[in-house]
């Protein structure tokens, strides 16, 4: 299988169709396709989802988005594996998390590794491991259901993807 090349975080906006603030994976450190993808997330304080947080504990940054930054990870990986259209003619829905388990809370500052491996991918139906660590600690351990759908053509024509 080919190796999937690092790429920053204009490459990684060719492949997400998120968005500021809601893109989630920084960079792309590396994989195989077809087989697994591993991608980092900075966690910065100047995040939105920050704001809400105060006193004196360290802010944390939500469970759920470390699993929404493993599933665009994933996306990712499908994109490089071959099953998505590209110039945004298909894209990845989560479908179903499941088997999730949640170690320890990650902090601003911290650096999420986003690891990604592709189970199996049948009829438009993907099912992708995933691990969120801190250095050598998990944060988060999940199993994702994606399934790919072509886009309308009105859509993709819009598709920030498809920007210049």
């Amino acid at each position: 299988m080919p190796a999937i090349p690092p790429t920053d975080i204009l490459e990684v906006m060719r492949h997400v169709p998120h968005r500021y603030p809601f893109v989630l994976v920084d960079r792309v450190d590396g994989g195989e396709s077809g087989e697994w993808l591993r991608a980092t997330k900075h966690v910065s304080m100047d995040a939105p989802y920050f704001v809400a947080t105060s006193g004196d504990s360290a802010p944390v940054m939500p469970p759920t988005l470390i699993v929404e930054a493993l599933a665009q990870a994933g996306g990712i990986l499908c994109f490089f594996s071959g099953l998505l259209k590209p110039r945004g003619g298909s894209t990845t829905f989560l479908a179903a998390v499941d088997h999730t388990r949640f170690v320890r809370d990650t902090h601003a500052g911290e650096t999420l590794t986003l690891d990604c491996r592709l189970k199996r991918a049948l009829r438009g139906v993907i099912r992708i491991e995933g691990r969120a660590a801190v250095g050598d600690d998990t944060v988060v351990e999940t199993v994702l259901t994606m399934v790919v759908r072509d886009t309308e053509p009105e859509l993709a024509a819009h598709d920030p993807r498809n920007a210049p």
